[in-house]
């Protein structure tokens, strides 16, 4: 299904088909192309999408507004180098909580699971961390920008992508309520950041985290 038009069209500009052209280029209300296209005017392309802006748009290159990267600072110079596993440029970074290694988000979710299916069933510390360095990261953030530790964005980013996630029903917990809606289980307890709700409304709180809680039931499929 095509997405709405951001902003309400007034038909074809009469200019942009002229030879002369359209004068008012990208601030132009009116649509520089055939009405059964895009439906986007000038004025809509040229916005700057704000989940971008944010730190991560999910639709990447298929996105209809801009993807323009905010002024560079000191420090930046870092979004050039490559991902530390495959040494390509990432197109979407995995933000690591405990350090500042750069890598592709796709890369580090592979390592991070091929490291746990290489040890035994229960929850690897080592999948846990970055492989660099060895510093302890609960979860990966996705991220369109690459941002160092000491940044103060990376923090807004990591918290953004938590409220994000908070919204999203745990898939472990709605199973287990499949199976007993009175005793709902999650094997990351606490320490899981998707939401879990009674049948009430009211948020399910977990007293135990991940390492109590995997020792109690072994885990089924992921989340995502």
């Amino acid at each position: 299904m095509d997405r709405p038009v951001t902003s309400k069209s007034r038909g074809i500009c009469k200019y942009y088909k002229e030879p002369r052209g359209c004068f008012s280029g990208s601030k132009c209300k009116f649509l520089h192309d055939e009405p059964n296209a895009r439906g986007l005017t000038p004025y809509d392309q040229a916005k700057t999408c704000r989940f971008y802006a944010q730190g991560y748009c999910k639709r990447g290159d298929k996105c209809w507004f801009r993807h323009t990267p905010p002024p560079p600072s000191q420090g930046d110079d870092d979004d050039d180098e490559p991902c530390s596993i495959c040494f390509e440029q990432p197109v979407t970074y995995g933000l690591l909580m405990g350090c500042s290694h750069v890598f592709c988000i796709s890369c580090i979710k592979q390592w991070r699971d091929s490291s746990k299916q290489n040890r035994d069933p229960g929850p690897s510390k080592v999948t846990k961390q970055c492989p660099m360095c060895r510093a302890p990261s609960a979860y990966i953030t996705p991220s369109s920008l690459f941002y160092k530790n000491e940044d103060p964005r990376k923090e807004k980013i990591i918290l953004s992508y938590k409220e994000s996630m908070a919204r999203v029903p745990c898939s472990y917990f709605q199973a287990s309520k499949m199976e007993d809606a009175t005793n709902p289980f999650c094997p990351f307890g606490k320490d899981c950041f998707y939401q879990h709700l009674n049948e009430d409304g009211t948020p399910h709180v977990f007293v135990q985290g991940v390492e109590a809680c995997m020792k109690v039931r072994p885990i089924v499929p992921p989340c995502d």
